[in-house]
Order: structure tokens, then sequence, then C-alpha cells
């Protein structure tokens, strides 16, 4: 695969396929292979998503895929109909992002009622603790388990607000990827083989 960019700013990614079934079924790894999508055992899309996941500006720019096929495999509307295979593809693991997404938020927003409930008891332990209070417990020991309480209480309000306000950001920039593949165009092209 190879990537250059026109003179209208177009990024275009020439890749050599032998069978069609590639572009979203991996081939069998072959380390001998010069194609890197085949030596890495990938298909072409995995193979480009990965690589514009890896972009910056993939809104600003404009994508092209050129597939050198042997002239034989190449059929008339082919490219088409692969324009089409690959807009499925692209929404349905849109649609799949969004949807885990969602589930994302809920579980976030789920758990954030326990965890205060948990923050605050293990506060009021703490301050309990640290209010020499109890004194049958040494000093220095109240100030080492109220100090431990309000770090376990803090600490246990990380996953829930992680959740929420930060799990998300790897399948938006999945969906990111996909929004630049889908908005690709496909031209075929036949390759002379050596």
């Amino acid at each position: 695969m190879t990537v250059e960019i026109d003179k209208d700013g177009t990024e275009i990614h020439r890749v050599e396929i032998d069978d069609v079934r590639h572009m979203l079924i991996a081939p069998s790894r072959d380390i001998f292979s010069k194609r890197p999508y085949v030596y890495m055992g990938q298909s072409v899309v995995e193979r480009l998503l990965e690589y514009f996941h890896k972009q910056k500006g993939l809104r600003k720019r404009k994508h092209k895929l050129i597939l050198l096929m042997p002239p034989d495999k190449i059929t008339p509307n082919l490219s088409k109909e692969i324009e089409e295979a690959l807009d499925r593809f692209t929404a349905t693991r849109i649609k799949d992002n969004l949807n885990e997404m969602a589930a994302i938020r809920r579980r976030g927003i789920l758990q954030i009622p326990y965890a205060l409930i948990f923050l605050g008891i293990s506060v009021g332990f703490a301050i309990l603790l640290g209010s020499a209070s109890i004194t049958s417990i040494p000093p220095v020991v109240a100030n080492v388990l109220s100090e431990g309480l309000f770090i376990v209480g803090w600490v246990a309000m990380w996953g829930p607000l992680d959740t929420l306000l930060f799990a998300r950001f790897p399948l938006a920039a999945r969906n990111h990827a996909l929004q630049a593949l889908e908005r690709m165009t496909i031209e075929i092209e036949p390759r002379e083989d050596t």
C-alpha cells in the first residue's frame, strides 16, 4: 500500500489486491509478501482504518483508494459494488460504536451514586478518625487510617468518572476513521503482473 497526495490535496492510497474479498477478509499471513496487509495478516479495510486512526484532520482531507487488480478479476461496476459494501460495513460499525458509547455512558451514570455513597462513608470515617474523638486508637495510627480512607474514597470515584468522562474517546476516534473510509472514493485499475 502506497500513499501519495495529488495536486488537489487528495490522499491517494494504492493497493495491489488479487481477490476483492481481501477488502474485508484478511488473507493468510505471508511473511514473504511485499504487500503490508498480507504480511500483517489484515484485510485492506483493517489496514486503512489503522492508518486513519493515527492521522489528524481526517474530516478536512479527501481520500481515494485505487485498487490494482488482475484484469481478469475486474468486472463492470465493481468499484461501485465495493463502495456500497464498504458503506454498509462502515454504517454498521459506526452504529455499533454509538451503541457501545451509549452503554458506557449508562454504566458510568449507574456507577456514580454507589461511588458517591462509598466516598461519603470513607470521608465520614476519615473525619471521625482524624478528629481524635476515638481515644483508644493511637494518634499516629488514627492519622494514617484517616488519610488512607480519604484516598480510598477518591480512588473509588475514579472508575465511574473515568468511564463517564473518558471511555468514549477511543470509540469516537474509531468513528472518525470509519467516516473517512466511508467518504473515500474507490477506483479500480488493471495491474500488469510481472
